[in-house]
Order: structure tokens, then C-alpha cells, then sequence
């Protein structure tokens, strides 16, 4: 007689054992070898004395039901093992690699935070050439932070102001949570980083027109009216340079005698609505087309040339940007006493913080003109 076939249980790491009660029964248990440890689970399963054809089939029935609980038990290992093994080869992905597949996602959703990506792409490589995913542990965020703050990275061969360097480093954050997230690392590292390890994000000093150089620009031609417009529009609504380039007459509606301009904005891909001041309505061009744009403006470094040149003619010392004029339009509504909650609701902000930042702006223009006085008397 020939030897019998090994089944899949017979293969398994996992075996099926019977401990004899007082009772007559057999108890089923599994045995399994860890490190040369035995670990034993109980079925629950009991064999009967095989006294009768009936008890004969319950525990052929019951034997079934032990096994199929092996195999289960031992398909999921192989599962684990495959997972574990497709995890280390994932993680062995050269970093370039996976922030192109990260660009890629952001191109496809519309979101203008692939540039970063792809400025911190030019970044590593210079800092680690050739890194992979694995070898992005603590030491690695530790070290590129001091690089970072250290190294001569800008055209003039100094190093990063703090602000860069610490968006440089977040961007690394969202590239190790994105890896984390999906699969191609174990652990994320970033989560190790206290905060004295991060690069801390220096305090904000946003700069804003007065209500005079708004109306010296105001009083400024431009050759360029479409830019001139956009930004003075912006600076009587507040949307960002994005959302501004995108605008369409088909944003712009009325309702209940009010214009609102409604949009997704780019940033974030939250949708916002706003009602329009008079001041707003009065820098739109002539309406066309619902699809078409309404300022119809050119690439952002075009737009900064043509802003700085703009700025220059009107007598401006300040460097002109569509940022400038968001910040312009936050110390707008804190000056007109809007209270904090309704101007991060119209500022598209997702809670009061960033707008709090206007309020001190404020508050320190105040104690600059009380200090003035207290000079003048």
C-alpha cells in the first residue's frame, strides 16, 4: 500500500492535537511552535467515544470543522507573510519614485501643492542621492532638518529663511504619512519627531496695503488692466491667487439683489461663497459667457513681474503679490470690527486661528499709534 498524501493540514505549521478528558471525550486543541515555544489554543471541539455510527459521524464532522480552522489560520499566515514581504519590497522604492507618484496624484486633483513636492524632489536628492523609502527612519528627519538649516541652498548661496526650511520639512511629513498610509513603509517616522526635532515655523509677520497705497494703486493705471482689476478685486474679496485665475462669469450670481462669487477653492477643495461689497463689483470687467474667465490672467511668474512693475509706478516700497492682497482684505474686516468666527467664515479659514494672526496685526498698529502720540507729547 502506497503512503499517504501529505493534505494541506498535514503541511501546516499548525497542529491539530487531542487531550482525553475524564469524561471519555477527546478535547481538540492546535499546537503551534513560535521560536521554539509551544502555543496552544482550545477549539472548543470534543471527539465522543465511538460507540455507535451516529457518534462515528459527529466527530468526522467535528475533525472537518477542526481543520477547516487550520487551514483559515493558516492561509492568514501566508497572507501576513506575503503582506510583510510585498511591504519590504514596496519600501525599497526610491524615494523619487514615490514623490512622482505623489505629484501625479496632486496634478490629477487639481491641487497647485505639486510644485512643492517637486522643489523638495530637486531637495533630497542633493541630500541623500538615491534614497529609498527604508531608509527613512528618525535619523534621516533629524539630519535633513540641521541640512536644511544649514546647507546653502538659495541662488545666492546662502541658506534657507527658517520659514522655507520649515515648509521644506513639513513637505517631508506629508511625503512619510503618505507612504505610512499607503503600505510602502511599516512606521512612520515623523510621528518619532518631538517637536524641538521639527523646524519650528517662525512667527508670522504678514504684511498688508493701508487703505492709502490701496488707493494709490487704485489711482494707477496699468497697461496691463486685467491684472490691475484682478488684484484690486481680490483685495476687496480676499480669494486667493488660484481661485482668482480660475474665476469664471459663471461663479458670479445674484441673489436677493446680492452678488456672490462661489467657488472650490484650489487649495483646499472646500467650496466657498461670498457676498461681494460694492467696492469688489466695481474692479470686474465687462461680463461675458458663464464659462468664460473673467480676468483671463497670464502664469503666476508673468503676473509677479507685472505686479512689482505696477507697484513701482504707483510708488509702493512693498513687493506686490496676490497674497498681499488676501492679507490687505483679512486687516480690512478686522478693522471693520467683524468679529473673528464670521471673518475666518469669509476667508475660507477652517477655524479662527490663521485669522487671529490679522486681529494682532492690528492690535499692533494700535500700540505703534499710541507709542507715536506718547512721542509727540
Amino acid at each position: 500500500m502506497g503512503r499517504r498524501k501529505q493534505s494541506k493540514v498535514d503541511k501546516s505549521p499548525f497542529k491539530l492535537r487531542r487531550r482525553k478528558l475524564s469524561d471519555g471525550r477527546e478535547s481538540l486543541f492546535i499546537d503551534r511552535t513560535v521560536d521554539g515555544k509551544h502555543e496552544y489554543e482550545f477549539l472548543k471541539l470534543y471527539l465522543v467515544p465511538e460507540t455507535s455510527v451516529k457518534a462515528k459521524r459527529e466527530n468526522a464532522k467535528t475533525l472537518r470543522q477542526a481543520e477547516e480552522i487550520i487551514l483559515a489560520k493558516t492561509e492568514d499566515m501566508v497572507d501576513d507573510k506575503a503582506r510583510e514581504e510585498a511591504a519590504k519590497d514596496k519600501s525599497k522604492m526610491p524615494l523619487s519614485d514615490f514623490i512622482d507618484l505623489l505629484m501625479e496624484e496632486y496634478k490629477q486633483r487639481g491641487q497647485p501643492s505639486y510644485r512643492h513636492l517637486r522643489a523638495s524632489r530637486t531637495k533630497f536628492e542633493k541630500f541623500y542621492p538615491g534614497a529609498r523609502l527604508c531608509d527613512m527612519d528618525k535619523k534621516f528627519c533629524t539630519d535633513y532638518a540641521e541640512w536644511l538649516k544649514s546647507e546653502p541652498l538659495t541662488p545666492q548661496g546662502k541658506p534657507l529663511a527658517q520659514a522655507t526650511a520649515c515648509s521644506c520639512f513639513w513637505i517631508l511629513g506629508i511625503i512619510l504619512s503618505a507612504a505610512w498610509q499607503r503600505g510602502y513603509i511599516k512606521n512612520n517616522p515623523w510621528k518619532l519627531l518631538s517637536f524641538q526635532e521639527k523646524i519650528a515655523r517662525p512667527e508670522s509677520k504678514r504684511e498688508f496695503l493701508t487703505l492709502d497705497e490701496v488707493r494709490k494703486l487704485e489711482n494707477t493705471p496699468y497697461v496691463k488692466e486685467n491684472i490691475r482689476m484682478a488684484f484690486l478685486f481680490a483685495c476687496y474679496c480676499g480669494l486667493r491667487v488660484g481661485d482668482v485665475t480660475n474665476l469664471c462669469w459663471k461663479d458670479i450670481s445674484v441673489n436677493g439683489g446680492r452678488h456672490f462669487v462661489s467657488v472650490v477653492m484650489q487649495k483646499n477643495s472646500k467650496p466657498i461663497s461670498l457676498p461681494l461689497p460694492a467696492k469688489a463689483l466695481s474692479w470686474l470687467p465687462e461680463r461675458r459667457e458663464p464659462e468664460s474667465s473673467v480676468f483671463s490672467l497670464p502664469s503666476h511668474s508673468v503676473l509677479r513681474k507685472h505686479l512689482q512693475k505696477w507697484a513701482e509706478q504707483a510708488g509702493l516700497g512693498k513687493h506686490l503679490h496676490f497674497h498681499l492682497s488676501r492679507h490687505t482684505y483679512g486687516t480690512m474686516l478686522i478693522t471693520a470690527g467683524v468679529d473673528l468666527y464670521t471673518a475666518s467664515k469669509m476667508m475660507g479659514h477652517a477655524d479662527v486661528r490663521p485669522t487671529q494672526i490679522y486681529a494682532k496685526i492690528i492690535d499692533k498698529k494700535k500700540e505703534e499709534a499710541v507709542s507715536l502720540i506718547d512721542k509727540a507729547f
